[in-house]
């Protein structure tokens, strides 16, 4: 099976300054090859991890574990669930992006089970990524349902869409 997939190298770009410049650029890598169109996360799970680590190295000074969850809640979830919004994730990716949160929240407030955890994400609004991601997707189909030019193509080839 093939996807007529292109991608516009034209207008595409990456650069590098200061001392990497010369680096190679790590290519897009979301899309995963396989029967199925699937995506991955590992990109955006190593860029939550380390604006998690830097930003978590300076919150440690404030003594507040609340300033560091709305720290996280504010500059590392846009890393996390930049790819929610377009894709649909397999419920694979979901536990990743889930894994993600149980860690930085156990490194927050200490070691710790997994009812206690739970309790953690509940008192912090974090208690069901899932949800979430459905969320945040489904806001972003209803503006483009919204926008004219997207809405013919999404009203009356949905069923091409998703059928492969």
């Amino acid at each position: 099976m093939t996807f007529d997939i292109k991608f516009n190298c034209g207008i595409s770009v990456a650069m590098r300054i200061r001392k990497r410049f010369k680096e190679k650029c790590v290519p897009l890598q979301t899309v995963c090859a396989g029967q199925l169109l699937t995506f991955s996360v590992e990109h955006h799970r190593s860029k939550f991890y380390r604006t998690f680590n830097c930003i978590y190295s300076r919150s440690k000074a404030s003594n507040s574990e609340m300033i560091s969850v709305e720290l996280l809640k504010s500059y590392c979830f846009p890393f996390l669930f930049f790819v929610v919004d377009a894709m649909s994730l397999s419920s694979t990716n979901i536990r990743i992006l889930e894994n993600c949160i149980n860690r930085a929240l156990l490194r927050v407030f200490g070691s710790c089970d997994k009812s206690s955890l739970e309790y953690i994400k509940i008192c912090t609004g974090l208690h069901n990524i899932k949800d979430l991601v459905r969320k945040s997707h489904c806001s972003f189909i209803d503006k483009l349902i919204s926008d004219v030019r997207f809405s013919n193509l999404l009203l009356n080839g949905s069923n091409a869409l998703y059928r492969f």
